[in-house]
């Protein structure tokens, strides 16, 4: 890095000027501080995303974390334990699964399993064991392998209960003195809770966290309130085709004979409208009427968020929507509704 540089442009944010490049370590972490509109180097970035940093005091802040997972991993061990866990996770399932549609069903239970369960009692591993038993060579089973892959093993020292701290509403283990979790758009509070074991818990890799179950949550709450409207007239497929979208809607016809209405939906939570954008693939193998990327709440305090998303979509994709998770799950009741003949 030359050290005087003349830049201009920096997203039409910056005029013609000079500046000193950071003279040592410290003063580029410094710089990693600051909004990166304020950087005098063109960026390809929304303008939401040059008010971002990426450190927040001394940690990574969510847009670094996200940058990094979605364009090159900087994190090389939760790259590894992410792959890990995908790999251990697909293992479990075709293992436990004798045909595709049980392959599919035991996927889905492991998903949500990470997404409910931050923490884990080896009563609950030792059950889950039993409905899950296939096993290697060395009748280590596939799940067994799974937990201590994406989980991170803590043993007691007499079978009881272990009181932990926990947010009430992700059920993310806390730190004594936390004020919350930590999870994007989560404003639950620290509670205590206990956890009854035989001879250790389990509480999830911060990887697992970090690509699984805090990006999860949106999935969950979606499939949670569609849930309650399948009736007859809605299908809720959920993770189609291992994962290809995050769920599958299928509507009743109104007429017979007619064709029913599918949709084909991704949740997704991530700090960066243009790094989502621009990581976003759309599957074909789940035929659809209508695609739909569906953003939480939360995502909307940041200013032109969706048109963003929507602008850097353009060309990239074609057929897909953008809605916020209310605007999604009133269409769905509606056209349930209306699968069912309600007026």
């Amino acid at each position: 890095m030359p050290g005087v540089m003349h830049a201009a442009g920096c997203g039409g944010r910056r005029s013609h000027w000079a500046w000193k490049a950071p003279g040592n370590d410290l003063e580029l972490f410094d710089w990693c501080r600051r909004p990166l509109g304020s950087w005098p180097v063109p960026l390809s970035l929304t303008e939401g995303d040059l008010e971002a940093v990426l450190l927040e005091g001394d940690a990574l802040s969510e847009f670094a974390e996200q940058a990094a997972d979605l364009i090159q991993h900087a994190d090389v061990e939760a790259e590894l334990v992410q792959n890990q866990v995908f790999a251990a996770l697909m293992l479990c399932a075709r293992m436990n699964g004798k045909d595709d549609d049980a392959v599919q069903r035991v996927y889905c239970r492991l998903r949500r399993l990470l997404i409910d369960h931050p923490v884990l009692s080896d009563r609950e591993v030792q059950a889950l064991a039993r409905e899950l038993p296939a096993a290697d060579s060395d009748h280590d089973s596939f799940f067994a392998k799974f937990v201590r892959i994406a989980y991170v093993h803590h043993p007691v020292q007499a079978p009881g209960k272990v009181r932990l701290r926990r947010c009430a509403d992700c059920r993310n283990p806390v730190d004594d003195g936390a004020v919350g979790c930590g999870a994007p758009g989560c404003t639950g509070v620290p509670e205590r809770y206990e956890v009854t074991c035989l001879g250790a818990y389990w509480t999830q890799h911060r990887a697992t966290r970090q690509f699984f179950h805090d990006p999860g949550l949106l999935e969950g709450r979606l499939l949670d309130h569609l849930g309650e409207l399948t009736d007859g007239t809605l299908c809720v497929e959920d993770w189609p085709c291992l994962d290809a979208w995050d769920m599958a809607l299928t509507f009743k016809a109104r007429e017979p004979g007619a064709e029913a209405e599918r949709w084909a939906v991704d949740a997704k939570d991530c700090s960066s409208p243009a790094l989502l954008a621009r990581g976003f693939r759309c599957d074909p193998r789940v035929p659809a009427r209508r695609r739909i990327i569906v953003i939480p709440m939360h995502r909307l305090r940041t200013p032109g968020y969706r048109a963003d998303l929507e602008r850097e979509l353009q060309g990239r994709v074609s057929g897909v929507e953008v809605l916020d998770e209310k605007t999604f799950l009133r269409q769905a009741t509606v056209r349930a509704r209306q699968a069912g003949g309600a007026r």
